[in-house]
């Protein structure tokens, strides 16, 4: 009897298979972490940029107001400060009222509250300017997002460092991979 040494064509091709099959699920296992990863990096770097424009707010005793939109897969941050020439601003309880209204309103006594002019024609702080990428934001209107959309999300904090009412907005990170933020009025982001 003649034995030969080696492996058959069809040894080789289950071999082939079995790689195959846990090549896939390694690669699956590893999307999901990597997207899990770059979540949990973005909403520090996102909660971390937030606390500094609050402690901006405090530090120089005056009211800022966040934008931050979408743009493709990424969220771009601005920072706008109000129109010194607008005593108004001055006001904290007519900015907390009015949410640091910009330029004209449907309440006539927040008409620039915050700032003479709409915040799209104000000069943003380009130094805090700043994008976050491979997320995207939802505005969210409880602390469910029950109800979403894609508008800007704005949040404003005001001299004393707190905000002038809660804010909830989403940070999505994949899919299914999200977090819900609140802005409350203490100047507190709570997850």
């Amino acid at each position: 009897m003649l034995f030969k040494k080696g492996i058959t064509l069809i040894e080789l091709l289950v071999i082939i298979a079995i790689i195959g099959i846990f090549s896939g699920i390694g690669y699956v296992s590893f999307t999901s972490i990597d997207s899990g990863s770059t979540l949990r990096s973005n909403k520090e770097n996102l909660k971390s940029y937030i606390e500094e424009i609050k402690f901006k707010a405090f530090s120089d005793g005056k009211h800022y107001k966040i934008i931050m939109e979408n743009s493709g897969n990424n969220i771009n941050l601005k920072v706008y400060e109000p129109d010194t020439n607008n005593v108004r601003w001055r006001d904290l309880d007519l900015n907390r009222r009015c949410n640091c209204q910009s330029g004209d309103s449907s309440d006539d006594t927040c008409d620039n509250a915050f700032s003479n002019v709409a915040v799209s024609s104000l000069t943003s702080l380009s130094d805090y300017d700043k994008t976050i990428e491979r997320v995207a934001l939802k505005d969210c209107d409880d602390e469910n997002c029950t109800t979403e959309d894609d508008d800007d999300v704005e949040l404003c904090f005001l001299y004393d460092g707190s905000s002038p009412r809660d804010k909830f907005f989403k940070l999505v990170g994949g899919e299914d991979l999200f977090v819900i933020f609140n802005l409350n009025k203490t100047g507190f982001l709570e997850e």
